[in-house]
């Protein structure tokens, strides 16, 4: 599914129209799109801008002209490709999102900047929930800058400290600093995270199975075991969890059980970069 450029799904969603199953696929796609959520960032400032300067009542009453709305509402060429549907469902999309408070923007743009990092960051076998799309090779590890304190790692782990300060029950807050230490190989202080994260939303499947990615990277099977049962306990079935349950009994020589949750997961997600990964696993 190609959510990208895709507004009518953006719309559906931030107007919670999506059944439950695609919202939260797109939920998925969002943590792990720095592209999408800086589209629903910059789309949100615009729309800050536009709603500040139609909100001066004395240029109205004098006739002055509305620059913003010249400037949101241009002129469409009869030539133009964009249906008129499609450009009601954009302006739609602007109106919702003046509902996305200042906080929760700040820690959007926040994930937009760890989902890049992980993007360029080989964090093993096992998938983040805001990990990226598809597998990174082993290639990619996250070297130099990033693990110097002025480089992106650096600067984002300051950043999402001082975030929470303002943000000091915030799981998510939280759960970025797991991931991001995982990227930079600081899984110790990952796994302390996503504890924290989970005393705050202790039946989040999201954190137990990023806490179970950060117990198998640090060689405790039987605790990543546990938390991704839970894991598809409260989700029903969250791909992440049915993914790396398959990585957990393989890399324990259980072939068998491998491959039913090879199976199990590809009944839900056959066609993405980690579906080719998983048959993969399952000829191994």
């Amino acid at each position: 599914m190609n959510y990208c450029d895709n507004e009518i799904w953006l719309a559906a969603y931030l107007d919670k129209s999506l059944p439950e199953e695609d919202h939260r696929l797109y939920e998925i796609h969002l943590s792990s799109c720095p592209n999408c959520l800086a589209e629903l960032i910059a789309a949100k400032a615009e729309l800050d801008e536009i709603i500040a300067e139609e909100s001066e009542p004395v240029r109205e009453r004098t006739g002055a002209p509305a620059q913003s709305r010249a400037r949101f509402f241009r002129p469409v060429p009869a030539a133009a490709s964009i249906s008129i549907a499609a450009l009601v469902v954009f302006t739609s999309v602007f109106l919702l999102l003046r509902h996305v408070p200042r906080g929760d923007r700040d820690v959007m743009e926040a994930q937009a900047t760890v989902s890049g990092i992980l993007a360029a960051a080989d964090i093993g076998e096992m998938r983040l929930s805001g990990g990226p799309e598809g597998p990174v090779t082993h290639s990619a590890v996250y070297r130099g800058p990033g693990e110097a304190a002025g480089g992106p790692a650096g600067r984002t782990e300051k950043a999402l400290k001082t975030l929470l300060e303002t943000h000091p029950n915030d799981w998510r807050v939280y759960a970025m600093l797991g991931d991001l230490y995982v990227a930079i190989n600081q899984v110790d202080r990952a796994d302390n995270f996503y504890a924290q994260a989970l005393d705050l939303n202790p039946e989040n499947a999201r954190l137990l199975n990023d806490r179970a990615v950060a117990a198998y990277r640090l060689g405790d099977f039987d605790s990543a075991h546990t938390r991704l049962a839970a894991a598809l306990e409260a989700d029903g079935g969250r791909l992440e969890a049915l993914y790396n349950l398959a990585v957990l009994f393989h890399e324990k020589g259980d072939r068998r059980a491998s491959r039913q949750y090879v199976d199990a997961y590809l009944l839900k997600d056959p066609l993405s970069p980690w579906a080719e990964r998983a048959k993969a696993l399952a000829r191994e």
